[in-house]
């Protein structure tokens, strides 16, 4: 019996991170001279974060590879559920992560008074 269903895991972290990158872009949009003076400030920060998105595309493409050889026959259909759903929720953990806190770089302090 499982007690949570990974799916749905993955649907509810598809939806934060949608939320995070709406959030983001917002953000970014309102004031972009802003946002990228801010950015510059934070450079090392924002490295970190790059460095995690790059790690996340990396995960992404394995996850593409394994859905691939599924296709191609050579994987069993049961590797969706043991492989690809983890890599997957991996992927959105990454980049929902990635996106609060670029969204805490940018974010003005100044408009919330």
């Amino acid at each position: 019996m499982e007690v949570i269903n990974p799916v749905l895991v993955g649907v509810a972290a598809s939806i934060c991170a949608l939320y995070l990158a709406a959030e983001l872009y917002l953000e970014a949009s309102s004031n972009p001279k802003y946002a990228a003076a801010r950015l510059f400030l934070k450079k090392e920060t924002l490295i970190s974060v790059l460095n995690l998105m790059v790690l996340s595309i990396i995960i992404f493409i394995a996850g593409r590879i394994v859905s691939l050889l599924i296709l191609a026959g050579i994987l069993s259909e049961a590797v969706i559920y043991s492989i690809r759903t983890p890599i997957d929720l991996a992927v959105t953990i990454l980049l929902a992560y990635s996106f609060a806190k670029i969204h805490s770089i940018i974010h003005s302090k100044r408009r919330e008074k």
